[in-house]
C-alpha cells in the first residue's frame, strides 16, 4: 500500500513567500527596464560563453576543418569554395525574393479574425450549469472548480480572498 499525502491550497497570503507583483501585474510599472535587463543578460551570457563554445568546437573539429579546407584543396575539385559561396548567395537571394513577395502581398492585410464573444448561455451549456451560476463565477475573484473523472463540472466553491497586506 502506498501512503497518499494530502495536498492543500494555502489560503493565508501572509504564509506564502510570493512577492505581491506576481498576483498584481499592475505593480510592475516600467516593463521596458525588465526587457532591457533581459537583453543585457543575454548579451553578457553570449559574450562570456560563445568564445568558450567556439574554442571547444575548434578543439574537437579544428583538425578536420583544416584537413578539408586547406590540405585537400584540389584545383579540379567538383565543389570549390567559390562555387559554394555562389550557391549560398543564390539561396539567400531566393529567400529575399520570397520574403519581398510575401511582404508586398500581405502587408497591411489581416486575414485572421477575432472570435465572436461567447454568450452566457453558450458558456453555461458548455459547463452544464445554469446561466446564473456563470454570472456568479464571473463576479468572483477566486474560485475552485471540482470535476469528476469524466471531466464534468459537478461543484464549485467561491473562495473569499482578502486583499494582500501592504508591508509596513
Amino acid at each position: 500500500m502506498t501512503e497518499h499525502t494530502k495536498f492543500e491550497i494555502r489560503k493565508d497570503i501572509d504564509t506564502s513567500e510570493l512577492p505581491e507583483y506576481i498576483d498584481k501585474p499592475e505593480y510592475v510599472k516600467n516593463k521596458t527596464v525588465g526587457y532591457g535587463l533581459m537583453a543585457v543578460g543575454w548579451t553578457l551570457w553570449m559574450w562570456l560563453f560563445l568564445p568558450i563554445l567556439t574554442l571547444l568546437f575548434w578543439w574537437f573539429e579544428g583538425s578536420t576543418i583544416y584537413e578539408q579546407v586547406l590540405v585537400h584543396q584540389e584545383p579540379a575539385s567538383g565543389l570549390s569554395l567559390l562555387k559554394i559561396i555562389f550557391v549560398i548567395g543564390i539561396l539567400i537571394g531566393c529567400l529575399l525574393v520570397w520574403a519581398s513577395y510575401n511582404w508586398v502581398r500581405f502587408n497591411g492585410r489581416e486575414r485572421r479574425k477575432t472570435p465572436e464573444p461567447v454568450s452566457t448561455e453558450q458558456l453555461a451549456s458548455s459547463f452544464k450549469v445554469e446561466a446564473a451560476d456563470i454570472e456568479t463565477l464571473r463576479a468572483a475573484n477566486n474560485i475552485t472548480l471540482h470535476y469528476d473523472e469524466n471531466g464534468v463540472l459537478y461543484h464549485y466553491d467561491i473562495n473569499v480572498s482578502h486583499p494582500p497586506k501592504k508591508p509596513a
